[in-house]
């Protein structure tokens, strides 16, 4: 018998969505109860942890001045993993970030921004206080602070709905989720082999750096090439924590591969502020990280080796 594919998209979370399951004749069924899954979760999870729905578990708890707000499980898990890679990272990803982001401008969904002139991000301190009651169910901030978990949210809610594929198919034999460039995939495709995964080369639109082969984890993307706003374009959501703005350094575009999709978002967002040298070191300390780092000029790096580079996570020439 020959597998097919069965593919749903689907617009969420402010961008284009795919999700697409390996699935045997007869199957049919199965795969688009999981698809159909997949995009329940996705929704889910905008419902929680969207910045721009102002009926959100994340709005309501930005909002609450430091007291302490009812929030669901998935904000609280997203915001476990969001404090956990801010440590991970030495503060370079930092999901309070989001007072300084809106002084750079970025104040609404990116397709309806308004050209402003940046602003001073005075008063705003990286590393702000989150805390989490579990028991209770509830999160609150320190006074001032607010949470962006845009990327990183994103990733969590792919690696969520392909879980949610999972318990509707339990023999579901390969899976794949897209939310806007951020994949969670596992199991195999329908030829019986790792997914395919075209990385793009950003300094040569519509020709490709290579191909990553994953049975397993999560791919991110992050850079200053797209999502640019301000005077003339001049300005980038790439906030800096150590000056509140958007950042300086950093290469064009950088592609992580990471056990999950939201750890990938994480690191990707660290090396898109981080010089080559940074980026070399960081990747170099954490064990499960693989990165393409494109620079504006000059040869691009491949960081991380084996043992990954030789099992789950490859690069071929594409």
């Amino acid at each position: 018998m020959t597998a097919h594919l069965e593919r749903l998209e689907w617009h969420a979370v402010g961008t284009a969505c795919a999700a697409a399951a390996t699935t045997l004749p007869g199957g049919e069924r199965r795969g688009r109860a999981a698809l159909a899954a997949a995009r329940a979760e996705v929704a889910a999870c905008e419902r929680e942890l969207s910045r721009f729905d102002a009926t959100s578990d994340l709005s309501r708890l930005n909002r609450a001045g430091g007291g302490w707000v009812a929030v669901g499980p998935r904000l609280r898990e997203a915001l476990r993993l969001a404090l956990r890679a801010r440590e991970d990272t030495g503060g370079r990803f930092d999901p309070t970030v989001l007072p300084a982001l809106l002084a750079a401008g970025y104040d609404r969904s990116f397709e309806l921004l308004e050209e402003r002139p940046a602003v001073d991000p005075s008063g705003w301190r990286a590393g702000a206080t989150v805390e989490l009651d579990e028991r209770g169910g509830r999160a609150r901030l320190e006074p001032g602070a607010a949470v962006d978990l845009g990327g990183i949210g994103k990733g969590y809610a792919a690696t969520r709905a392909l879980d949610a594929m999972g318990e509707a198919w339990l023999s579901l034999p390969g899976a794949l989720v897209d939310l806007g460039g951020d994949l969670a995939v596992r199991g195999e495709t329908p030829e019986g082999g790792p997914w395919r995964i075209a990385v793009a080369d950003p300094r040569s639109p519509g020709t490709t750096l290579g191909t990553l082969l994953l049975d397993g984890g999560g791919v991110a993307t992050s850079g200053r090439d797209v999502r640019r706003f301000g005077p003339d374009g001049s300005l980038h959501h790439l906030i800096d924590p150590a000056t509140g703005r958007p950042a300086l350094p950093g290469p064009l575009a950088v592609t992580v591969v990471a056990p999950s999709a939201a750890e990938a978002e994480a690191h990707a967002t660290a090396l898109a502020i981080s010089d080559p040298f940074a980026a070399s070191a960081h990747v170099a300390a954490s064990p499960g990280l693989s990165a393409l780092y494109v620079p504006r000029e000059g040869r691009v790096l491949a960081l991380g080796g084996p043992p990954l580079a030789r099992t789950r996570f490859l690069l071929r020439a594409a």
